[in-house]
């Protein structure tokens, strides 16, 4: 099991069986042409720059930080937040509690049916989990998505 950190605690990140797996893809899928234009910027390179400049630990702020570098992920972030903003309450609820129901803290699952199980838990520490699970049990499927987009997208 993969862990990660966040927030002072380890979560260990689990397997979807089959079923999930198909129902959560089906629920991402509207999703995934949005991550074309995000990956390209991410490639050039001004996020992991911004990122980098705020983890070197010399106390940066915001101010002395040069956002011009993001100025073409924020136009690639907006078909991405448009589709996400039209997922119902229900598909956005089935996506999260199928993902965090194979997440585990301290010995126990985040989420038990449609229940999360810690109430410390916040949006800040349910997105990055989502993500790990997607990316874990998806991964392959979404990437091998994206380059069949991304080629068709070339021959048009």
């Amino acid at each position: 099991m993969e862990i990660i950190p966040i927030g002072g605690h380890d979560y260990a990140i689990g397997r979807l069986n089959a079923l999930d797996q198909l129902h959560v893809s089906r629920k991402i899928a509207p999703i995934i042409p949005s991550l074309i234009p995000i990956i390209s910027e991410v490639a050039k390179g001004g996020l992991s720059k911004v990122i980098e400049s705020m983890e070197s630990g010399d106390g940066v702020e915001l101010e002395n930080i040069d956002l011009k570098e993001l100025d073409g992920l924020s136009g690639a972030l907006s078909p991405l937040m448009e589709v996400i903003a039209g997922m119902s309450e229900g598909d956005t609820n089935l996506v999260i509690h199928k993902c965090l129901s194979v997440v585990i803290r301290d010995g126990a699952v985040l989420c038990r049916g449609e229940s999360i199980m810690f109430d410390d838990l916040d949006m800040m520490q349910i997105l990055p989990l989502v993500v790990a699970v997607i990316r874990k049990n998806l991964g392959n499927f979404i990437q091998d998505l994206l380059m069949k987009a991304s080629s068709m997208k070339k021959v048009e």
